[in-house]
């Protein structure tokens, strides 16, 4: 009971956090957004299984339940969500092998297993990983079996924003809070344009896509491997154009 507290204060902070000045016309925006592509936001569940070794020995061995943000892209059913979600192996080993100089010979892998969307009506449907890009940070899935009907998506128009831009986020909230679907606001803080373009946001969580004022598709929120770059700039977004351009790759 305390965990499902502290998670659903977690949450209720999260709320409260990004909530702004809106005016009423933005947040009929995020509601509609809600309506309209909040079944394409939905949640991949699996377990990972976390392995550490050290010295070239196995010190450890357990298994870890992975429930984490999918965004779907078409109507097959592919989706895009953080690759360090999926397999925080990097993320992982550089947190164990600080202050252990030269990595003090720990390195940890993880490999997820039955992995499965749920479905905004509560189904699961078994899925599997058809392409990682470690240099995006991103994973791509994909049904086992052709689904016997169109799955929602986000098909609406990329476009750009610039510094200091409202963006509304859509999201589903976990299991805790009954998979809700729902919408926050957040500000971009910056734009990097080399060596590709990159947002730094106000908040938002790893896998959810984010929208502009006027409901048009911007991109996806990553979660940064390094964690120095995570510490200086913890929510990053990738742009949508850059998402559809490899999610080509793996259809």
């Amino acid at each position: 009971m305390g965990r499902r507290l502290v998670v659903a204060m977690s949450v209720m902070l999260c709320l409260v956090t990004s909530a702004g000045a809106q005016t009423p016309e933005e947040r009929a925006v995020a509601r509609d957004l809600i309506a309209k592509h909040g079944d394409a936001v939905i949640i991949v569940l699996g377990t990972t299984k976390v392995r550490v070794n050290q010295g070239g020995k196995e010190v450890q061995n357990q298994d870890q339940r992975l429930q984490s943000l999918v965004t779907l892209l078409d109507s097959s059913g592919l989706g895009v969500m953080s690759l360090t979600a999926l397999d925080p192996s990097e993320f992982a080993t550089a947190q164990l092998s600080r202050g252990r100089g030269a990595g003090g010979g720990i390195s940890v892998t993880t490999e997820p297993s039955e992995l499965r969307y749920r479905m905004a009506d509560g189904r699961e449907v078994p899925v599997r990983v058809v392409l990682r890009d470690k240099e995006l940070d991103l994973a791509f899935l994909r049904p086992m079996e052709k689904p016997s009907a169109l799955m929602p998506a986000i098909d609406t128009p990329a476009a750009k924003v610039g510094v200091l831009d409202g963006v509304i986020s859509v999201q589903r909230l976990p299991e805790v809070a009954g998979w809700q679907s729902t919408a926050m606001f957040f500000t971009v803080q910056a734009v990097v344009e080399k060596p590709r373009t990159f947002y730094f946001l106000t908040g938002g969580t790893a896998g959810s896509p984010v929208f502009d004022t006027r409901g048009r598709f911007v991109g996806i929120v990553l979660r940064l491997k390094n964690e120095a770059d995570a510490a200086a700039a913890p929510f990053i977004l990738l742009p949508a154009s850059d998402i559809r351009e490899v999610a080509k790759q793996a259809k």
